[in-house]
């Protein structure tokens, strides 16, 4: 059933000089009636409002005016504000309202359960949803404790959001967002699923349009195993390669995001060699990775354990004397993550987007002053570099480009 919202300023004894005016709302070009804008009626010279209403499902709007002239202006988030002029005499006013969309893209996500093949996903409510435009350094959108599975926001060109999703019991999700920044029409990193609306499609400008996404959370359980995927180690060897640190970063960033697990960093040979040096190599290996991620990532020693395991849990039949592939050996040759338990950091709740990215800026830009040759400054909790200091690494980070 449709339905609209309206309210009315003028006064009740002049109900009978009252005309009807209705119309429906729209986008340009032909792309579909527009529900839920917000319609003002305004007196053409004071500018005064003396109605207002809200379109229903189908773009249709009514409302009851004395005679007079009038601006019908209409709004609506992503679209340009419309303003119509009009009069009031004797007869029906019916007004067409035909709105522009702004350049950018209607971002509109479904948060579901990760699932594999035997399962069906279940829809996820009650998450904290938040949104951080990192062009202008500045909070978007703050849904604590969201009482539905989907969201939607605007991504304006020229911007890079940052969109964090999290939910006791899952691991949190964080989705980079890039429109024409960095060389990206449009680049998502995050999301499961992504592709044009149903009824709004990209323009053929690439410059607006409407996206549909599904996000999914895996859960965060005990015993929970997820594997390090591309890290390699040179033969007989345990030191990290630069290849294997990219994805200890990933690690560390997902360590950051969830500060209330505890895991356990396991690595696994193939069954070729002895079985007790095999054991020692993976130990050494393991150790090596939570030494990187403890130290670079300034994660607590307390929150990753290291095991090796060697050769003793083998995921196919290539024990010791089965002649196999070079692949399927491959598979054995893995790393990964184990929930071991909870700690309590979460108790007070979570800390802010905005602050989480704030020191990763600070880390940033200390990293860049430390490698320039400068000194390593000890600011406390909440304090900004001192303004001199920022122009520094700003020149620096110009001449190392320029360079």
């Amino acid at each position: 059933m449709s339905f609209f919202f309206c309210c009315c300023f003028f006064l009740p004894g002049r109900a009978q000089e009252a005309v009807p005016v209705e119309g429906y709302t729209f986008e340009t070009e032909n792309r579909g009636y527009l529900s839920q804008v917000q319609i003002y009626f305004l007196q053409a010279g004071s500018r005064d409002t003396i109605y207002k209403v809200f379109s229903d499902s189908t773009g249709y709007f009514s409302a009851h005016l004395p005679k007079g002239e009038y601006i019908a202006r209409a709004e609506k988030w992503v679209f340009e504000p419309l303003e119509l002029p009009f009069s009031v005499v004797e007869e029906k006013v019916f007004l067409k309202l035909q709105m522009k969309r702004l350049p950018g893209y209607w971002f509109e996500m479904t948060l579901a359960s990760d699932y594999d093949s035997l399962q069906t996903a279940e829809a996820i409510t009650g998450a904290l949803i938040e949104v951080y435009n990192n062009t202008k350094q500045e909070e978007v959108l703050v849904l604590k404790n969201h009482p539905y599975p989907t969201f939607n926001m605007a991504l304006q060109p020229g911007n890079h959001y940052t969109i964090m999703i999290r939910k006791k019991g899952y691991f949190a999700k964080r989705i980079e967002a890039y429109v024409n920044v960095e060389g990206c029409i449009l680049c998502i990193d995050g999301v499961s699923d992504l592709g044009p609306g149903v009824s709004d499609n990209l323009t053929s400008g690439l410059t607006e349009g409407t996206l549909l996404g599904n996000i999914t959370l895996k859960p965060a359980v005990l015993d929970k195993t997820l594997r390090i995927e591309n890290i390699y180690y040179d033969y007989n060897k345990w030191d990290i390669r630069p290849d294997a640190a990219k994805e200890l970063n990933k690690v560390i960033q997902m360590l950051r995001d969830n500060p209330d697990i505890i895991v356990e960093l396991g690595s696994h040979t193939d069954a070729r060699g002895k079985d007790s040096y095999n054991l020692q190599l993976s130990q050494k290996r393991a150790q090596a990775a939570v030494d990187y991620i403890v130290e670079q990532g300034g994660i607590s020693p307390d929150r990753i354990v290291a095991k090796g395991y060697g050769e003793t849990q083998l995921v196919n039949r290539c024990r010791n004397g089965v002649k196999c592939s070079e692949e399927e050996h491959q598979q054995n040759r893995r790393t990964e993550l184990k929930i071991i338990g909870f700690t309590d950091s979460l108790a007070e709740g979570y800390k802010p987007l905005s602050e989480i990215l704030r020191e990763e800026r600070m880390e940033a830009e200390l990293q860049h002053l430390l490698e320039s040759g400068g000194e390593v400054i000890q600011l406390k909790p909440g304090e900004e570099l001192p303004e001199e200091i920022r122009r520094d690494i700003e020149k620096a980070k110009k001449k190392n480009n320029d360079q």
